[in-house]
């Protein structure tokens, strides 16, 4: 049975620091590992998987290293295009309004390309989670004041997500630390969570097949 997975790929500044490399080599590490982790799911049966490449804390660092990012992931949208991953439909959630418009164009495209395919590889960039929560309830006041909603469960709630149709991850996995650091706090209240002291350009498919093994061996309640 398919299953959704969700990473925080944690460390990749840490992995380039012990390595003696400067810092950008170790973002380049990182998000070139992408297309080979979409490549692992599809072996594994996962049907979605969901990975937080930049936060909206994280455009908040130094110019030349946002800058450095930026263009790091412009390069990854030219790879993704051009040596596309087979089955995927790829997805951006967060927000895009902190992007240059050549990278918001790039991923529009990639979007409209892959948005027949089955399985799914969502990309969060931009995205924070308190973020998404305040903006979901500063639209659905909005909504409320033109008359639209009158009462709010959370099936009504959850609409108001970047991404409604997204599945809740079965699983978290998060590299370096042990912590969620506002991934998905809606979304993820269930999730069972793995964490593997490992940099994130040190994980490998061993460490995938690791985690999800240890998901299936466990119960979940929901809370029950």
């Amino acid at each position: 049975m398919g299953i959704t997975v969700a990473i925080v790929p944690d460390g990749n500044r840490r992995w380039a620091k012990k390595q003696g490399k400067p810092v950008m080599e170790g973002h380049r590490v990182g998000i070139n590992k992408l297309k080979d982790l979409a490549e692992w799911c599809k072996d594994l049966d996962v049907d979605n998987l969901i990975v937080w490449i930049f936060s909206t804390e994280n455009a908040s660092r130094n110019k030349e290293e946002v800058k450095g990012l930026f263009e790091l992931f412009d390069k990854t949208l030219d790879r993704l295009d051009k040596e596309e991953i087979k089955g995927a439909r790829i997805r951006f959630v967060g927000k895009r309004d902190i992007f240059p418009k050549r990278i918001i164009d790039k991923a529009d495209r990639l979007e409209e390309k892959t948005r027949k395919e089955k399985r799914s590889l969502i990309i969060l960039v931009g995205y924070g989670g308190r973020q998404e929560i305040v903006d979901a309830v500063n639209r659905l006041i909005k909504d409320a004041k033109d008359g639209k909603v009158s009462m709010v469960d959370e099936k009504i709630f959850s609409s108001y997500m970047y991404a409604p149709d997204m599945p809740d991850p079965d699983i978290v996995i998060r590299t370096g630390e042990k912590r969620l650091s506002g991934l998905l706090p809606w979304q993820s209240v269930y999730s069972e969570l793995y964490f593997i002291d490992k940099l994130w350009p040190e994980f490998t498919k061993e460490d995938l097949v690791g985690a999800i093994s240890d998901y299936r061996q466990r119960e979940r309640r929901f809370g029950k």
